[in-house]
């Protein structure tokens, strides 16, 4: 191996190490109260080892977000792709959204102390990264299998994702979180099935203009 190669390595290693330890602390304490100083001293590192990384706590921040985050976004693609069905694959997809709420790295670090963070960053083209990509995975067969007549996919990701952070901030404040996420898929499966009677009512039903037939004449 060479020289450069095994730097390469290493550097990898520390950054890793650093993420992991970020995480740890972050979800522990929260952003606010980590210090930079704690995390270098438990990674066994010089200070100037971590800003060769990363610019500052935030930064670190960043990346540890971006790893929770495409940590649960993997686990929602999985299970949506795991059903044939499309009314199926969006469910099991938004259920395992739900599922993430519950779990302290994703509830601490993506939808509380994020909001603070990089709120800027998250809304001027950072959902482009993970959870737009996301869900038009997740709803791409809905749209395609014309269960949705008129509907175009982007909106609908968009409107898609406003609900489930909306969810997302309801478990993560609440006294009893898992109560409140089975309060939240509740309220996903009657929209759900709305949506859906909705849809095939309409589908069944006779157009206005629609002629009557010879036999509702007789």
């Amino acid at each position: 191996m060479s020289v450069k190669r095994l730097r390469e390595r290493q550097a990898e290693a520390t950054r890793e190490l650093l993420i992991g330890i970020a995480r740890e602390r972050f979800v522990e304490q929260g952003y606010s109260a980590t210090a930079i100083d704690d995390i270098v001293r438990r990674a066994g590192i010089a200070k100037g080892a971590l800003y060769h990384h990363f610019s500052g706590k935030d930064a670190l921040f960043k990346a540890v977000y971006d790893v929770v985050l495409g940590e649960t976004a993997e686990s929602v693609m999985t299970a949506a792709l795991a059903e044939q069905d499309p009314w199926a694959a969006v469910r099991a997809g938004l259920s395992a959204f739900l599922d993430a709420c519950l779990q302290p790295a994703f509830r601490r670090i993506v939808i509380i102390d994020s909001v603070g963070v990089q709120a800027a960053d998250s809304w001027e083209g950072g959902l482009e990264g993970v959870e737009l990509p996301m869900l038009r995975i997740v709803l791409t067969p809905l749209v395609e299998s014309a269960a949705l007549p008129g509907v175009e996919l982007d909106p609908l990701a968009h409107v898609a994702l406003g609900g489930l952070y909306g969810a997302a901030l309801y478990i993560a404040r609440a006294a009893d979180p898992q109560a409140a996420r089975t309060e939240a898929e509740a309220v996903l499966d009657i929209v759900l099935r709305g949506v859906r009677a909705a849809i095939t009512g309409r589908s069944e039903k006779p157009a206005a203009s629609e002629p009557a037939s010879e036999c509702s004449r007789m």
